[in-house]
Formats: structure tokens, sequence, C-alpha cells
């Protein structure tokens, strides 16, 4: 009768706090680039009808457009989906803070705040996932080793 030694038992608490905490840091610093103004938009939308001033498809769907708040003209530059179909002067929707009108987005603010906010989470899940599996499968030893 062989006797086969135990394997030793992986502690998964460290694991989990790691996997925690790399979770909210990644989606800490993922939400620095953009999603604390779309949630300020979002939460104190307001829409006015734009007009588009340029449309550059090459560089990045770059557009600019221009909208009035009060009589007071406003612009903004964004990175707009599908600009081959847009042309200048086309009118366009921009979604802006009624706290600052400088905040402002073509199209639906809430609309981007809930994609960025859905695409950042799930960033920050697959990334944490695989950053503690990978430790945990380094840690556990493997048979014949």
């Amino acid at each position: 009768m062989e006797i086969s030694p135990q394997q030793p038992r992986v502690r998964r608490r460290p694991y989990i706090t790691l996997g925690l905490f790399l979770f909210a840091a990644t989606a800490f610093s993922m939400a620095q680039f953009g999603l604390w103004e779309y949630m300020d938009i979002a939460f104190h939308q307001r829409t006015a009808v734009g007009k588009l001033l340029t449309v550059d498809c090459r560089n990045n769907n770059a557009i600019t457009y221009s909208f009035a708040v009060n009589g007071t003209t406003h612009q903004g530059s964004a990175s707009w989906p599908d600009c081959r179909n847009l042309t200048t002067s086309d009118p366009l929707q921009i979604s802006y803070s009624s706290l600052d009108p400088n905040h402002n987005v073509p199209g639906d603010a809430y609309a981007r705040f809930i994609s960025e906010t859905i695409s950042i989470l799930i960033a920050s899940v697959l990334s944490s996932f695989l950053v503690v599996y990978v430790l945990m499968r380094r840690k556990s030893p493997f048979p014949g080793r």
C-alpha cells in the first residue's frame, strides 16, 4: 500500500482580498478616463440641438460641434463611432450638465455612462480574476514535481 503525501491546502482569503483590491484599483483607475464626467452629465442631463462644425473620420472619428444654452454658445469635441454618415451643419443631440454646460457629450449621456460603467466592471473583474488565477496556479504544487 502506497501512501501519498497530502497536498497542502491553499488558503483562499489572501487571494480573495487581493482580487477585491485589484478589482477596486482597476475600476477606480479606469474611471479616471471619462466616467466621472459622464456621471456628472447623466445625473444633471439637459439636451440641446447642436450643429456639427467639423468631421474628421481619419483622425479617430473626431467631430467638433457647437450648441447654445441660454444664449451662450458652447463648443465641444468627441469621437463619434459612425462619422462617415455625418456632414458638417448636420443637427446633433448634445447632452450637457445643467451645472456646467462645458461638460457635454454628443448623444445620450446616460447611455454613455451605463456603457462605460459596464465596460469598466467587466474589465476589472476579468483582469483581477486572471491575476489571482495565475498566482494561485503558481502556488499550487504540480503533480510529479
